[in-house]
């Protein structure tokens, strides 16, 4: 089995933009195998900036993302086995919090995202990497794989950024900031 994909938190990976990442200090993962979809919801979205053209990258990243539809970007190639894509901005206490929706015909599609599945026990299988900060009330731990019932839909939290290197933590920006001190510009 392998690790939990980090693209759970980067925003910007869910369409393979490789040169400015937005990311999320906090996501929240719920699957449903019954109606067979994945929905994402990020919040906290910072970038990692040090200089100028860091930060003019997560500008033009933010508006592919914001106006997608429009400008027909496409999604991520490892997300092609999903049938349905959506994404839509909410506001939440003055934040703006992603939503992602994906649906699925194959809970192994799932693997595409960290996630396993057994069909012999029904139950999906992810892998507890310390450092992610994974939460839920749903799973429970069996050695180092965070195991899940099949036959329920499930919900767990990532938090990777939270013990980030003090050198990462001053490159660390929160999105928000940047675009309102982008605005007054």
């Amino acid at each position: 089995m392998q690790d939990i994909k980090i693209i759970f938190c980067v925003l910007s990976s869910f369409f393979g933009m490789e040169d400015a990442k937005i990311a999320a200090d906090k996501t929240t993962v719920t699957i449903n195998p019954k109606e067979q979809y994945i929905e994402i919801i990020q919040e906290n979205l910072f970038v990692f900036t040090e200089s100028e053209n860091d930060t003019s990258l997560a500008f033009k990243s933010w508006d592919n993302l914001v106006n997608w539809k429009e400008r027909n970007i496409p999604w991520a190639k490892e997300l092609d086995s999903f049938s349905h894509k959506s994404l839509k901005f909410t506001q939440r206490k003055k934040t703006i919090r992603p939503l992602l929706k994906l649906s699925y015909s194959n809970e192994y599609d799932l693997m595409e995202m960290g996630i396993s599945f057994s069909a012999e026990e029904n139950k999906f299988y992810l892998v507890d990497n310390p450092s992610y900060n994974i939460k839920t009330k749903n799973g429970s731990i069996v050695e180092n794989y965070w195991v899940f019932n099949g036959d329920n839909a499930f919900s767990f939290t990532i938090e990777p950024f939270l013990r980030l290197p003090e050198k990462y933590q001053k490159l660390k920006h929160p999105l928000k900031e940047l675009l309102v001190k982008h605005k007054k510009e």
